[in-house]
């Protein structure tokens, strides 16, 4: 379908909603960015991403950044590998007695070092009374990404994991009733014996 010959025309603010819907997949957020009321937003944008026009113009979008960043689904799916299976055994060495030193950094592989988020230093410095410098210590911290949330993407994306339970062919469907066995009149009296009444089954 000719996107610019939709049965509906497509406005600049509609095209904003795309390239905003592009940096977060947000609907609703991509919507008040492009200037739709925020208290009609997640409508508009849910009627948006149903038009066949809108969501060809976001795939070729995406298609046209794919090509600009050289990044495909092998790139991403690799990276989400690296992370999720990486071992802390790579940025520690134990040593003779259970003491943990941590690896040096130039001795990490890229591979390793991709799985780092974050790498704080604390120096600690003692000092004596008169101010000289006794002892510095340096600590490195690193921070590496949560590999519970890489496997989950990482499976998601390769179908491993399913929201949704999928049954596959007709399974029978049974209803059992229990019914309780028909009973003899009833007779049920009240003060002894002067009142009676018979009850139907």
């Amino acid at each position: 379908m000719d996107i610019e010959k939709s049965e509906f025309e497509i406005t600049d603010k509609m095209r904003q909603f795309v390239d905003e819907y592009l940096i977060d997949l947000n609907g609703t957020q991509a919507a008040i960015r492009a200037g739709y009321s925020e208290s009609t937003a997640q409508e508009q944008s849910s009627q948006l991403l149903a038009r066949p026009d809108i969501r060809a113009l976001i795939e070729q979008a995406q298609k046209d950044r794919v090509d600009r960043v050289q990044i495909n689904q092998d790139t991403t799916v690799n990276e989400l590998k690296t992370i999720a299976f990486s071992d802390v055994a790579d940025f520690v060495i134990v040593k003779e007695g259970g003491v943990i030193e941590q690896r040096p950094f130039n001795e990490l592989k890229k591979e390793q070092t991709r799985c780092v988020k974050k790498i704080k230093q604390t120096v600690r410095t003692a000092q004596s009374s008169d101010g000289a410098v006794i002892h510095q210590t340096a600590v490195l911290e690193l921070e590496l990404y949560d590999k519970v949330k890489s496997l989950e993407l990482l499976g998601r994306h390769l179908g491993i994991f399913n929201d949704k339970l999928t049954l596959d062919g007709a399974l029978p469907l049974q209803i059992v009733f229990e019914v309780a066995p028909q009973v003899a009149d009833v007779i049920v009296t009240r003060g002894q014996g002067r009142e009676q009444k018979k009850l139907q089954a």
